[in-house]
C-alpha cells in the first residue's frame, strides 16, 4: 500500500475544486526521478526545481573540473544526489504546486493511483450532506 497526498488549486470557502485539477502525488522513492532527474521534474511541470537541480550539475561538474577530481568521486556524487532526488522527487513536485497555489488537502491510502482516487473520491462524496431535494422526499408522507 502507498500513501498519496492530494493537493487543491485555491477555491472560494466551501468550494470544491474540478475532479480534474486535484493532483495526487506518490510519498515514497520514485525510480523515474532516480533515472532521469531532471526531465522527470520537468515532466511533472516543476520547472524552477528542474532548473536548480540542472544547474547543480553543471556546477557539480565545473567544480570537480576545475579541482581534478576523480571520475569515480564525482560519479559516486552524481549518483548520491540522483538517489536523494528519488527519496525527495515528490516533496519538490508538491513544494512546486504549493508555489503555485496548490494546497495540500489530504492523505489517503492506496494501492496504486487508481485506487487513491476512487478511495478519495467517494469518502468525499459519502461525506457531503445529501441534497435537500433529497432530505424533503424523505420526510415527505
Amino acid at each position: 500500500m502507498a500513501i498519496f497526498t492530494v493537493h487543491f488549486p485555491r477555491t472560494a470557502p466551501g468550494e470544491f475544486p474540478a475532479p480534474d485539477k486535484i493532483v495526487f502525488l506518490r510519498d515514497g522513492f520514485s525510480w523515474p526521478a532516480l533515472l532521469f532527474g531532471p526531465f522527470w521534474l520537468a515532466w511533472r511541470r516543476a520547472w524552477i526545481v528542474a532548473g536548480l537541480w540542472t544547474l547543480l550539475l553543471v556546477a557539480l561538474a565545473l567544480v570537480a573540473w576545475k579541482m581534478r577530481v576523480s571520475r569515480d568521486a564525482i560519479s559516486w556524487l552524481a549518483f548520491a544526489l540522483a538517489v536523494w532526488l528519488g527519496f525527495e522527487g515528490e516533496r519538490l513536485v508538491g513544494w512546486s504546486l504549493g508555489r503555485r497555489g496548490y494546497v495540500e488537502q489530504d492523505l489517503v491510502i492506496g494501492e496504486d493511483i487508481d485506487e487513491a482516487e476512487e478511495v478519495f473520491f467517494h469518502r468525499r462524496r459519502s461525506a457531503q450532506p445529501p441534497a435537500k431535494q433529497d432530505i424533503a422526499r424523505e420526510t415527505a408522507p
